[in-house]
């Protein structure tokens, strides 16, 4: 009997797993998948059905987006693998991957939430919104930023001790101004979670938790907050206002929403 009647054309194989003849040549090309048996006269190739579990490690390998380079560190001269560490190994990935969904389920979930809030209201109509606690990395600048130079201080960000942290919240970014009787300073700021604050005050600046006075509008209105709620800093010579923007359902790329919103010292 011939050898080939107990093993499958990669036709076959292609077929069984999915696999297209092309990738199955590509991995015997990369050494990860020999063929059982190549014709030597016809140069068909033939595989095992004990093959079959081989390719399927292969494509979990593709699931993960493991290298398939990395495949071969699991494999001994002898063509034996070590499945216990490469399993191991598939679920670090995998438990990374689930970590990064999960986070990106969260996001989506704030940006919907800030998309149905920007949503119900008017530009120009004042609305009030509770606020928790809130850090902000910030750095100062002269006055009301627009264009090339909001650009360049946001990009000076990068420096920050925070940056290759990550932050599993929609952190909000934008201009920073405190009233005070002495006076008024500008900064730009980023905002960062507690745990990042705790790390060096230096820049850092706790927000505080309250009812936030707020309105949205195309174009920036930092400089007129004063006026725009004056009615509800009657009384009051120091206030915050922020400017930062909003995503909204249909959301202008080039010309985003901004919320500025004031409360009270």
């Amino acid at each position: 009997m011939s050898k080939k009647n107990n093993l499958l054309t990669i036709g076959e194989v292609s077929k069984l797993t999915g696999v297209s003849i092309y990738s199955l040549r590509y991995y015997e090309r990369i050494n990860i998948l020999e063929p059982a048996l190549i014709d030597p006269e016809s140069g068909y190739r033939y595989y095992s059905f004990d093959q079959l579990r081989l390719i399927e490690m292969i494509m979990f390998c593709i699931e993960l987006d493991i290298p398939l380079k990395e495949f071969a560190k699991f494999t001994d001269a002898d063509d034996t693998m070590n499945f216990r560490n490469f399993l191991g190994h598939g679920k670090e990935i995998a438990e990374e991957k689930l970590k990064a969904l999960k986070k990106g389920l969260k996001l989506i979930g704030a940006l919907e939430g800030q998309i149905d809030l920007a949503d119900s209201h008017q530009g120009g109509q004042l609305y009030t919104r509770a606020f928790p606690e809130k850090f902000f990395y910030m750095k100062p600048c002269g006055g009301p930023l627009k264009g090339a130079e909001l650009l360049e201080i946001f990009d000076s960000f990068s420096d920050m001790p925070y940056a290759e942290e990550d932050y599993d919240n929609l952190s909000e970014y934008g201009l920073l101004c405190e009233y005070t009787p002495s006076g008024t300073s500008y900064h730009a700021f980023v905002e960062i979670p507690k745990r990042m604050a705790r790390t060096t005050k230096k820049n850092t600046r706790k927000m505080p938790a309250g009812t936030y006075v707020c309105r949205q509008s195309e174009d920036s209105q930092f400089e007129q907050a004063p006026e725009i709620f004056k009615e509800h800093l009657t009384g009051k010579d120091s206030f915050l206002a922020i400017e930062t923007e909003i995503f909204t359902g249909k959301h202008k790329i080039n010309k985003p929403l901004n919320e500025l919103r004031v409360i009270a010292l």
